[in-house]
């Protein structure tokens, strides 16, 4: 088997210092995440958690591609909770870059 295009994309995915976000659950363990968090377990609020994700502002300088979980707490299901679960999301996409970088230390988790 010929890895050449997998690692080729695999560089490209990281390359400039960043890297992947987490998003890829399943509707079963997006419900069940929810459920911990009191959210209704519908289409739409799955929905508007994506949507809250993927217009974080400044995400985009920290991530290449994007697979979730670090803003759901915050976020509880609630849109006054929206712009505190996107800073959550792009303080946990820094940590991941700075790591990424040789650079993280435990003291970033308290810095927002």
């Amino acid at each position: 088997m010929n890895t050449h295009p997998l690692i080729d994309t695999a560089n490209f995915l990281v390359a400039n210092d960043k890297g992947l976000l987490a998003m890829d659950e399943s509707t079963p363990t997006c419900n069940r995440r929810f459920a911990k968090e009191g959210i209704p377990q519908t289409q739409e609020t799955r929905r508007a958690y994506r949507e809250m994700i993927v217009t974080t502002p400044g995400l985009g300088a920290c991530i290449s591609g994007a697979i979730q979980q670090p803003a759901l707490t915050i976020w509880h299901g609630e849109a006054a909770n929206v712009a505190a679960a996107q800073q959550a999301l792009l303080h946990r996409a820094h940590c991941n870059r700075a790591a990424r970088r040789g650079d993280y230390t435990a003291a970033m988790e308290s810095i927002r």
